[in-house]
């Protein structure tokens, strides 16, 4: 389970340091405030781990919150040596977590400024290990995961299509896979608009568009009066900084 995972990492055996002070038997409390405004995410996990413990503990706010700075999240009662152990691995987990989970919100709150219907949905590209994590800080502040990984969607690279050099190759492996994979939507990686003229003519069911000016986009986007089907995607280098511009093109 994730939570004596990351209670290990930190833990590990013992806290030394309070043992060689000789106070882990004092009474203690401990508190969590939001530094500033926040998406907050990662309670459950911090009330799990304060369950492994003699420890009383009350949550004032739930994950997805939006919690204002200064805002009490949790305090907690209980020995010196307990709370010495849950601090630390409780403040990073709801710090990264929050912190994603408001970049997130920040993001779907300025491309839905844009257009209402846009959605934000999140690469495979979490730090190794922190999937489950990251993907509840996501959902969080409002998105969803793209893919979780190679076994849930069909998403079909350059580098898939460099084994298959021929037309007739690519041709008759893409509607293989169409077949044998028939209840999912292919999803096909393209970087201009020619490309994904000719996948969706292939009926590639979304068009990840990667890296492309937003002029390109809109080319992209009007394939959609041609292959009304298509769904389109805005990937690569998008960020909270120009989201709102990759929204206006018309994508999904």
């Amino acid at each position: 389970m994730i939570v004596q995972k990351l209670l290990r990492e930190d833990v590990g055996t013992l806290d030394i340091t309070t043992l060689g002070l000789g106070i882990g038997s004092k009474s203690a409390k401990i508190e969590f405030r939001a530094k500033d405004d926040i998406t907050l995410c990662g309670i459950d996990y911090v009330k799990s781990m304060m369950q492994q413990f003699d420890v009383v503990f009350t949550i004032f706010c739930k994950d997805g919150d939006n919690v204002a700075g200064g805002t009490l999240v949790l305090e907690a009662t209980g020995s010196a040596k307990d709370l010495h152990k849950l601090w630390k691995i409780s403040q990073n987990t709801l710090e990264y977590l929050s912190g994603i989970a408001t970049y997130t919100k920040l993001m779907v709150q300025k491309a839905q400024q844009i257009n209402p219907h846009v959605k934000i949905v999140t690469t495979r590209k979490n730090f190794p290990m922190t999937k489950e994590l990251s993907i509840d800080a996501i959902i969080a502040g409002g998105a969803t995961p793209h893919r979780l990984g190679l076994y849930d969607s069909v998403l079909v690279f350059e580098q898939h299509l460099n084994f298959l050099p021929t037309k007739e190759e690519l041709e008759k492996a893409f509607f293989e896979l169409k077949s044998n994979f028939m209840e999912k939507k292919i999803v096909v990686e393209v970087d201009n608009y020619e490309s994904g003229r000719y996948f969706a003519s292939l009926g590639a069911d979304v068009l990840q568009c990667e890296k492309m000016t937003t002029d390109e986009l809109r080319r992209c986007v009007t394939l959609k009066s041609e292959f009304p089907y298509i769904l389109i995607s805005a990937t690569g280098g998008v960020k909270l900084e120009n989201v709102d511009s990759f929204a206006a093109c018309g994508v999904e």
